[in-house]
């Protein structure tokens, strides 16, 4: 902002207020009455903050100084914004229907804070605390909105900085006595006085409610009075950069910087990184990450309001009990739908927005998933998928139902199967006149639409697409076959990087590994899809001597850095390492160890890992613990589910479980215990085999070896013969409870 900062929106402020005061129709609703649809339940969030009109400008850049530009629009739009009530609308959108979200503010003396109080009051925010300064005009927000979705912003407080002779009885809030209030979690921000702040903290602190601290808004320091109270502190990047002065553009930086805010007695630090995804540094010293998700329609409309969604997601979903690690997912989902409309408020998810982006994400319309304020304070509360999130089945399920100890979902996962299998075994499809007769890509997208049980396609780049094959060529067919994209996996030409795409010598063909890459991921976040998966059987070496491992492994680092850092918002990238292929003896990755070596040395948040089950067996590793390594260090973004011999020479991609099934069953245990978020992709090579119908079997085998693993951590029967490393009372267990029979 220093240089396209305050001093350049001045001069179009007084065409703001004009438009804004002048026009005294820009808001004529009916005076509401202080009453909410929703009826105060225990597990309420209660945000405590400002509230503003936000009149929206669209414009092509910010103006110069000394320079006059026209808007893009005609006229403004304008929408209900302050960061207090941000949040308390996105919590009430974003909770389930029994619960409700309480919004203490300061309404101006005005014709618009009625249209404020309308707008809160539709959504079913309580604001019978609320009340009017009498002496003050509403708050406004003069946003100035460019073309990429970027918003720069002045604040004039208004009423939000009128609490003066209204602070009386706040550090009462959370006491018995007041019994019309139970709170599950506060959040609070830097946009009202911070005396506001530290009463409000200081009475829910002694009452042991969580709280959240969003510290944008006015550019203050924190006192170590309200940040010894706070349990989650929420900055951006800048945020951090000037709460403690020390840099934050990597995320080594940013964990160092964050530590300042915890040595002063803070219990987390929230950051988030806008499309380099978010991260929780606690006072434990461990750190979880949280790549930022796809963006809905694939382009960034307007970034305003897209911190205080996840914001409210994160703590809506912490007071359901799903634990910061599903929170912190919640929360990114939350803001990417808010990028991608235009507005504030406007812009704010509900649930089912949520669930669309992330199915994998439970959301019931009951409380059973609520937990109390005393069991989140100051509780990772099962941030890894530990034992109190086991997940069980009853009697009666089937091998598509699964029932957690907080209620019941569906079967959280959606299937990928490889689609070049669907070149094999012509002679099967009854037509040549019907698409999936086609021996075309978008034949065998057709003839992938005839598997039950599959949800997505996974395509190769640029191996699948040419000048012919359009965006709209591809919709359609992905329409037509009822599937959509999950990823896009990339596939460099031979003749081209021979010797290696990443680790090439050459710099200008390592440049252009990292475009292609890079243009993979474009069209990704065009096709829907979330993620990148880089396989490179030419990044190896065949003799002693034949290459520089040191500089080969820098190269590597250094072209996954820059390809994280190109790819767009939401879009994460992994690596798929194989130990060995016939075009490189010598993988520069070679193993799980080396792999997340890799991940951690890139540093990116959006940076991590797939692992393809057949490349695990082909480097001797144990398959479920290499899931389980990458699972815990949060870098699991890719799981391919295939079987194998591992005889020399031969790479089976045999039917899943068709060889080791106990194997097998370990990998899907690790999955559900340590939560697994991506899809199950199978990357199998039928040769004999009707491609349709041995997908179909390994979609049905992943889907009963998830209900028999619910049966194994039932009453927590694995796990006690793993606490004591009781090798034979596992295999009596599964002897005893007959699941031997229906794994081979």
């Amino acid at each position: 902002m220093a240089l396209r900062g305050v001093a350049r929106i001045l001069l179009v402020i007084s065409l703001c207020l004009a438009l804004v005061w002048l026009q005294g129709s820009l808001a004529k609703i009916t005076p509401a009455k202080f009453t909410s649809s929703k009826q105060r339940l225990e597990g309420n969030i209660l945000v405590v903050g400002s509230i503003n009109l936000d009149l929206i400008i669209s414009v092509d850049r910010i103006p110069s100084r000394e320079e006059t530009i026209t808007s893009r629009r005609p006229s403004p739009t304008s929408a209900l914004g302050g960061k207090g009530a941000n949040q308390a609308l996105a919590a009430s959108k974003l909770s389930s229907a029994s619960s409700a979200t309480s919004f203490l503010c300061r309404f101006g003396n005005d014709e618009h804070a009625d249209a404020l109080k309308h707008t809160l009051i539709e959504a079913g925010v309580d604001i019978s605390g609320s009340s009017i300064a009498t002496n003050s005009t509403s708050g406004l927000g003069i946003v100035l909105l460019e073309p990429d979705g970027t918003a720069s912003s002045i604040v004039l407080g208004g009423s939000n900085a009128a609490w003066d002779h209204s602070t009386s009885g706040m550090d009462h809030l959370f006491t018995s006595s007041s019994s019309s209030f139970s709170y599950s979690a506060v959040m609070l921000q830097q946009e009202i006085p911070d005396k506001v702040n530290l009463l409000v903290a200081q009475g829910a602190h002694n009452a042991g409610i969580p709280i959240m601290l969003d510290v944008g808004g006015e550019e203050r320091s924190l006192s170590a009075a309200l940040v010894s109270l706070i349990d989650y502190i929420a900055p951006n990047e800048s945020e951090l950069h000037r709460l403690t002065g020390l840099p934050t553009s990597t995320e080594t930086q940013v964990v160092t910087a964050a530590k300042i805010l915890l040595d002063q007695g803070c219990r987390n630090v929230l950051v988030t990184l806008g499309d380099r995804g978010s991260l929780l540094i606690k006072d434990d010293g461990s750190i979880l990450r949280q790549p930022a998700l796809p963006i809905p329609g694939g382009k960034v409309v307007d970034a305003t309001a897209a911190g205080d969604a996840f914001r409210a997601g994160f703590m809506v979903a912490l007071v359901e009990g799903r634990g910061e690690e599903e929170s912190l997912l919640f929360g990114a989902a939350a803001g990417a739908v808010a990028v991608s409309k235009m507005g504030a408020a406007p812009s704010l998810p509900n649930r089912e927005d949520i669930a669309a982006l992330v199915p994998s994400i439970a959301l019931p319309e009951s409380d059973s998933g609520k937990i109390s304020s005393s069991d989140t304070k100051g509780s990772s509360n099962n941030n890894r998928g530990e034992c109190s999130n086991v997940i069980t089945t009853s009697d009666d399920a089937t091998d598509e139902d699964a029932t957690y100890d907080k209620g019941t979902i569906a079967f959280p996962y959606k299937f990928a199967s490889r689609l070049n299998s669907m070149r094999a075994r012509r002679d099967l499809i009854k037509s040549k006149n019907n698409a999936e007769g086609k021996d075309t890509v978008l034949g065998w997208i057709a003839r992938q639409g005839q598997i039950k049980g599959l949800d997505l396609v996974d395509l190769n780049y640029p191996q699948h697409f040419d000048s012919a094959l359009t965006e709209k060529k591809l919709r359609q067919a992905l329409d037509s076959a009822g599937l959509t994209v999950g990823a896009i996996a990339i596939r460099f030409p031979e003749k081209d990087f021979s010797m290696g795409a990443f680790s090439n010598p050459n710099d200008v063909t390592r440049q252009k590994a990292v475009d292609i890459a890079v243009e993979g991921c474009r069209w990704a976040a065009k096709l829907g899809g979330q993620q990148l998966i880089i396989w490179s059987p030419y990044d190896g070496y065949d003799y002693h001597f034949q290459i520089d491992y040191g500089k080969a492994w820098q190269c590597t680092v250094d072209s996954f850095q820059k390809l994280a850092d190109s790819c767009p918002p939401g879009i994460r990238v992994s690596l798929e390492f194989k130990p060995t292929d016939e075009s490189s003896r010598f993988s520069i990755v070679p193993s799980t160890g080396a792999a997340l070596l890799l991940s951690n040395q890139v540093n990116r948040p959006n940076f991590g890992l797939t692992l393809d089950l057949g490349h695990l067996l082909m480097a001797g590793e144990n398959p479920a613990q290499s899931v389980a390594m990458v699972a815990t260090a949060g870098k699991l973004f890719g799981i391919q589910l295939n079987d194998a011999h591992v005889k020399l020479g031969a790479e089976d991609g045999l039917v899943f479980a068709s060889v080791n099934p106990r194997m097998a069953l370990e990998v899907v245990y690790y999955l559900r215990k340590l939560n697994y978020k991506g899809h199950i992709y199978y990357d199998t090579f039928p040769r004999n085999e009707d491609p349709v119908r041995e997908a179909e079997y390994n979609i049905r085998m992943f889907k009963k070896m998830w209900r028999l693993t619910g049966e194994m951590m039932a009453g927590g029967g694995v796990e006690e013969y793993m606490a004591h490393h009781d090798a034979m009372g596992v295999l009596e267990l599964l002897e005893r409870e007959h699941l031997i029979r229906e794994i081979i």
